[in-house]
C-alpha cells in the first residue's frame, strides 16, 4: 500500500476510535468504579474485539454478513439487547444502592467489577453492542481496504490498528483513574451511573433494527 493509503486507513480508524460510544462509556464506567487496572482490562476486551473485527473484515465474514439480512438483522438484535440489558442493569443497582448506607457504598464502587467482568464487558460492547463498529466495518473500513492486499500488509495493518484501539482507551482509564476523577464519583456516583445506564439504553434502542417490524 502506498503511504496515503496508509495515512487513510489509520487516520479513519483513529477518528472513529476516539468519538465517543459505547465502548468509551464502558472504560469511563469500569475506570471510576474501580480503578486504572480494571479500566485497562476492558480497554484489553475492545482491543481483542477489534482483532475479531479486523479479521472478519477482510477474510471477507462482514461482507458476507452484511450481505445477508437475516444475519445482519440477528446481530443488531442481539447487540440491541446487550446495551438495553447492560443500561437496565446499571440503572437497577442505583436504584437498590439508595437504601445502603454511605461505607457500604463506597466499599461496594472499589470492587464491583473483577477484571475479567471488566474484560467481557470490553469485549461484548465493540464487537456486538457498538453500532459504530457495525457501521464502520460493514459499511465503510471494507470498502477501503484496496483489492488484493498482501498478507503482510494485512497483518500489519492489523497490528497498527489494534494498537491505536488500545492506546486509546489505555489513556481513557488511566485518566479516568485519577484519584480527583475518583473521589468526584464517589460523591455524584448515583447521579453518573444514572446517567449511564440511560445512555446504554438509548444506544440499544438506536440499534434495535425497528426496520424489520413497521
Amino acid at each position: 500500500m502506498t503511504s496515503t493509503m496508509w495515512i487513510a486507513l489509520l487516520g479513519t480508524f483513529l477518528v472513529a476510535v476516539m468519538s465517543p460510544g459505547p465502548d468509551f462509556l464502558i472504560v469511563l464506567r469500569m475506570s471510576l468504579s474501580s480503578g486504572r487496572r480494571v479500566g485497562r482490562m476492558a480497554a484489553s476486551g475492545i482491543a481483542t474485539g477489534t482483532i475479531l473485527w479486523i479479521i472478519a473484515t477482510m477474510v471477507g465474514i462482514v461482507a458476507l454478513i452484511n450481505s445477508h439480512p437475516t444475519a445482519s438483522f440477528i446481530i443488531r438484535l442481539v447487540g440491541a439487547g446487550f446495551l438495553t440489558v447492560y443500561g437496565a442493569q446499571i440503572l437497577l443497582a442505583t436504584v437498590r444502592s439508595a437504601s445502603e448506607t454511605r461505607e457500604s457504598i463506597d466499599s461496594a464502587i472499589s470492587t464491583h467489577h473483577s477484571p475479567g467482568r471488566a474484560f467481557r464487558l470490553g469485549f461484548l460492547t465493540t464487537t456486538v453492542g457498538n453500532p459504530k463498529a457495525v457501521v464502520f466495518y460493514t459499511a465503510f473500513f471494507a470498502t477501503m481496504l484496496p483489492p488484493g492486499m498482501g498478507v503482510f500488509d494485512s497483518l500489519l495493518l492489523g497490528v497498527c490498528m489494534v494498537l491505536i484501539s488500545f492506546s486509546w482507551f489505555a489513556i481513557v482509564a488511566t485518566v479516568a483513574a485519577n484519584e480527583t476523577f475518583i473521589r468526584g464519583y464517589q460523591r455524584l456516583h448515583r447521579p453518573i451511573d444514572v446517567l449511564l445506564g440511560v445512555l446504554f439504553v438509548i444506544l440499544g434502542i438506536g440499534l434495535f433494527p425497528w426496520g424489520r417490524f413497521f
